[in-house]
């Protein structure tokens, strides 16, 4: 009796789960089910040191494991894709690419789950954001638990039917800030592995990222 008691006690005196968990676990429970997933997205970028704002659109792919593609058609043509550790960029009107690598393991949770790598709840304290610029949805505000150069806060807007990322906002510690808005979401249309390699015309200079720590 007196066990029975006990344990009713603890959990009376829970406290009751955050309301925020709920949207932040069945997102990133949405990335890690789905196979692939493809949405139109129009970006806006935002200096303020440099009084400087940038738009531009496209058509965005994603595909486990760690494959991603933007295709930029506004304002220039232009096309950035992830493999693996691999990157390519490509401004055709340019005739330049650049090949790269970079760590997985090093992104910030805020892309690496897209990877299927870290928890968001783990690295970040999620709250209501006050900002009155986001679009509808389910408005998230997550500020990193440790100091992070490559962001200062991260805010999410969420569909409340598939948890789908509708409108993602990473402001960084210079206070620039990188908006998304997608559209036209869709995911496990069966995109191929193909369409996350670039075949580039000839003639096109490639530049090579050295990695890091220096040429090799």
């Amino acid at each position: 009796m007196i066990t029975a008691l006990a344990l009713a006690l603890s959990f009376a005196a829970a406290p009751p789960p955050h309301p925020l968990e709920q949207p932040v676990a069945r997102m990133q429970e949405l990335y890690e089910k789905a196979k692939d997933l493809r949405a139109r997205f129009s970006q806006t970028y935002v200096s303020p040191a440099l009084h400087k704002t940038l738009h531009s659109s496209g058509t965005l792919l994603w595909k486990r494991p760690g494959m991603l593609r933007f295709d930029y058609d506004a304002p220039e043509p232009k096309s950035f894709v992830v493999s693996g550790d691999r990157f390519t960029s490509y401004v055709p009107d340019a005739q330049q690419a650049m090949e790269g690598s970079f760590k997985s393991a090093e992104l910030s949770a805020s892309v690496a789950f897209l990877f299927g790598q870290g928890r968001l709840e783990r690295e970040f304290s999620v709250g209501t954001p006050d900002r009155t610029d986001l679009a509808e949805g389910i408005r998230l505000e997550l500020v990193p638990k440790r100091p992070d150069p490559r962001l200062k806060r991260i805010y999410f807007v969420l569909d409340p039917r598939s948890w789908a990322v509708r409108e993602s906002l990473v402001v960084d510690g210079a206070g620039d800030e990188n908006r998304f808005d997608f559209t036209e979401i869709r995911t496990n249309t069966g995109i191929e592995a193909r369409a996350f390699t670039l075949t580039l015309p000839p003639g096109t200079e490639v530049v090579r990222s050295a990695p890091e720590g220096g040429a090799k």
